[in-house]
């Protein structure tokens, strides 16, 4: 097995296929919906080239076997392999370095962790993590019954991104607010403008609510898996200003049926077990929580 380094969207595409078919497997460990992994890489400030040298794709007789994230700036790492290879020593290798990569670190974490998966958790307890008190929520909901959306305030309408500078401020101005954002806006919002000029960007896949103004009063972006058939929402928010008016049950609903309309038969979303709010907002319109998403951390020289 060579571990080597990311060179081109063709090795995105496999690690994106990767993650669906180990997401068909369903066989105790969790992988993260394709388009979490294109939203990490392309929404970022982090320069290509730079998370470009953080992935490694591990490879025997040109085969992709699994590949490695280093989100070094966040003190984490991701690791995926094909299903067959859950819990066995090329698993294992892939973990011990990335955590041999990021030992001078103060810490390091391993996030999406399955409450139930038993093989990654016996492994990370063994090598130092313990469970941290705040987790991922998952959450799911079928796509066959969509009644009942409610209707916007008078005023208020739905879009799609029109892939402009001018979208990418609005809405910007309203993740800025909505996620509590210190960085000066002049330097924020420049990321929503390069993330949409990226390749994995579908305008009609970003949905807006508009205020009577003009402004995004709240916004979603919807990822598809093709393979089995689940819509993905990534992120969601709404601008302090026009909050507990009802808008992110009628975003949400749009968002349902457009990847309905797409062939998704289901939809998933997550957030922090501390986000009550969220929560409550995604039960409303019929998710339901289905698995805790564990993370796991190691505070540095614990062995």
């Amino acid at each position: 097995m060579e571990l080597l380094p990311y060179k081109n969207y063709q090795d995105l595409n496999d690690m994106l296929d990767l993650l669906d078919k180990g997401c068909q497997a369903d066989n105790g460990t969790y992988y993260v919906h394709r388009g979490d992994l294109q939203w990490w890489l392309f929404y970022t400030d982090t320069p290509q080239e730079v998370w470009q040298s953080n992935i490694r794709l591990a490879k025997e007789g040109g085969q992709l076997l699994g590949w490695i994230l280093l989100s070094l700036d966040e003190n984490a790492f991701d690791i995926y392999v094909k299903p067959g290879l859950r819990g066995t020593s090329i698993e294992h290798e892939l973990f011990s370095w990335a955590v041999e990569q990021m030992s001078a670190l103060d810490h390091v974490d391993a996030y999406w962790i399955a409450e139930d998966d038993s093989a990654r958790m016996d492994w990370l307890k063994e090598h130092g993590f313990t469970p941290a008190e705040n987790y991922t929520v998952l959450l799911k909901r079928g796509l066959s019954d969509l009644t009942n959306a409610p209707a916007l305030p008078a005023g208020f309408s739905l879009r799609t991104s029109r892939r402009t500078e001018e979208d990418a401020r609005l809405r910007a101005m309203t993740s800025h607010a909505a996620f509590g954002s210190e960085m000066p806006f002049e330097e924020y919002w420049p990321r929503t403008w390069r993330f949409m000029q990226s390749p994995v960007y579908v305008p009609e896949h970003e949905i807006f609510v508009t205020a009577p103004d003009g402004r995004v009063a709240s916004y979603c972006i919807i990822w598809t898996d093709m393979l089995n058939k689940i819509g993905h929402f990534e992120p969601v928010g709404t601008h302090p200003d026009f909050q507990r008016k009802g808008l992110g049950k009628s975003l949400l609903f749009e968002g349902l049926s457009r990847l309905k309309s797409e062939g998704m038969t289901e939809a998933t979303v997550c957030t922090g077990n501390q986000n009550t709010v969220a929560i409550h907002l995604y039960e409303s319109v019929g998710f339901r929580n289905v698995k805790k998403l564990l993370r796991f951390t190691k505070e540095s020289g614990t062995s």
